[in-house]
């Protein structure tokens, strides 16, 4: 029999941050028609670069610890996520895919909160990567994306119920997407 921790930790592989960066990219990818050389390039700085730091950690120095559970851990592996996001709009921006180059800025500014609130405190990344697309594509024209709204307690209750999190972290997570986003867009 398939216990609850087992159905939350496959929920949150399933609803973790390269899975919803994944997605994010093939969605515009199809909508602002990339040309393969910027595919290539959204894949690697959207969705490689920032889970590359995580994965080598878990690989060499925790070993399984893919979601980095120690809060101090994480502080250093944001860096090239950040820079990421930022070379990715700075590049998407340039050819004149911008709302991909707003994505990559609203990663860019969500990802830099975090990582400040992270030198005192362990927050849900999974909750601000999955609020964030929410927001995003519901206020640029996709209002379907709200039917994902359901994801965002689904993916908490799994988060603490896996131990990685207090419900408090969850939803500091989840508004942090959420402000991060609306406020960029709103303004």
């Amino acid at each position: 029999m398939i216990d609850g921790r087992a159905i939350a930790r496959a929920i949150s592989a399933v609803l973790s941050l390269p899975v919803i960066s994944f997605c994010e990219l093939v969605f515009l990818a199809l909508v602002e028609e990339f040309t393969v050389p910027y595919i290539f390039m959204g894949f690697i700085l959207h969705v490689v670069v920032p889970i590359l730091p995580p994965l080598i950690y878990a690989i060499s120095y925790r070993k399984g610890d893919f979601f980095v559970s120690s809060r101090r851990d994480r502080i250093p592996l944001f860096i090239p996520g950040i820079l990421s996001y930022f070379a990715s709009y700075l590049l998407f921006n340039a050819a004149g895919y911008t709302v991909f180059a707003m994505l990559e800025l609203v990663s860019f500014v969500s990802s830099f909160i975090l990582f400040i609130i992270s030198f005192w405190w362990k927050i849900s990344i999974h909750l601000a990567s999955l609020a964030i697309p929410i927001v995003f594509f519901t206020i640029i024209g996709y209002p379907a994306t709200l039917l994902l709204s359901p994801l965002l307690p689904l993916l908490g209750w799994a988060r603490v119920r896996v131990g990685a999190h207090n419900w408090r972290q969850v939803l500091a997570g989840c508004s942090v997407g959420f402000i991060s986003t609306l406020a960029y867009l709103l303004m």
